[in-house]
């Protein structure tokens, strides 16, 4: 254990380890060092908490360190992209995707707002190539469209409502596998 095992140091560095989270293991566990060689020279054997939370507070806020660590990486320091990119922007917009069809069946209504919110979704990002973004377009409205046309014809017995009704279902899924098998990460060209 180091020379700057007083609770208030061991707090300070609990609350950086977990702000710092999102940076790499390799980056974080640097940036902790540091702190703990800084601290082991600015606190050294002290153990009045008052002299403590002063070295601390010269330190600054593990909010602030945390920040200026987020600022030197490359990634984080670009920002978000324009055209969205995050992972969870990502799954979100291939799960909206996948339900367009369950959805449409509930309420053709809901199934419409489902499907344009989708499709703005996945045309807004940038994580996807413009043929894979056609290619999802079609599977998710293939099916939906298929099934006015030929209900509007009026050709449509038992057995074609089963297969529309599935094709309905199985193909928004497929779109929304291939999107999240296909999604570039972030900052990749």
């Amino acid at each position: 254990m180091t020379r700057t095992a007083h609770p208030l140091v061991t707090d300070y560095l609990a609350t950086v380890e977990r702000e710092a989270s999102f940076l790499p293991a390799e980056r974080r566990e640097e940036l902790l060092a540091d702190l703990r060689e800084h601290l082991d020279v600015a606190v050294g054997e002290e153990r009045d908490p008052e002299t403590v939370r002063a070295a601390l507070d010269r330190l600054g806020s593990p909010a602030a360190i945390v920040a200026a660590a987020r600022a030197e990486e490359p990634e984080a320091a670009a920002g978000p992209r324009p055209g969205g990119g995050s992972k969870g922007r990502t799954t979100h917009t291939a799960v909206i995707l996948g339900l367009t069809g369950v959805a449409g069946y509930v309420d053709p209504f809901l199934g419409l707002l489902v499907l344009i919110l989708g499709l703005g979704l996945l045309w807004s990002s940038d994580v996807w190539t413009r043929s894979t973004k056609l290619l999802a377009t079609a599977l998710v409205v293939l099916a939906p469209l298929a099934f006015v046309l030929f209900g509007v014809s009026g050709r449509m017995g038992p057995v074609e409502v089963l297969v529309l009704l599935a094709a309905g279902v199985a193909l928004p899924v497929t779109a929304a596998v291939r999107l999240l098998r296909t999604a570039r990460p972030v900052g990749t060209p």
